[in-house]
């Protein structure tokens, strides 16, 4: 009897100090959403929009495509950039103790 009353308290001990836990632990459902945003940004920037040039041939149809792609690849490159702030952002939130995170 006192070892079944034993290990039926040890047993809630263990079930409160979990919801505790669980409880202090912060919500970074929004720093997530902001990087799953980010991702498909970053994929829909690294695919230049050519379907303006398409009706034009030879040096013309590269000389339109040019500029686009450069764009592009400024767009993809800043979209990556974003991917990767909302990334520290959510570890940060994750762990705020993690190097690099500014502590409030």
């Amino acid at each position: 009897m006192r070892r079944t009353l034993m290990v039926l308290l040890t047993g809630f001990a263990l079930g409160f100090s979990t919801l505790a836990a669980a409880a202090d632990a912060p919500d970074c459902s929004e720093k997530q959403k902001a990087v799953d945003e980010a991702k498909e940004a970053a994929k829909a920037a690294s695919k230049p929009d050519l379907s303006s040039c398409k009706d034009m041939k030879g040096k013309e149809k590269s000389e339109c495509e040019k500029p686009l792609k450069a764009k592009s690849k400024e767009d993809a490159k800043a979209a990556k950039d974003k991917v990767k702030e909302a990334q520290t952002a959510l570890g940060c939130c994750k762990n705020p103790k993690k190097k690099g995170c500014a502590t409030p």
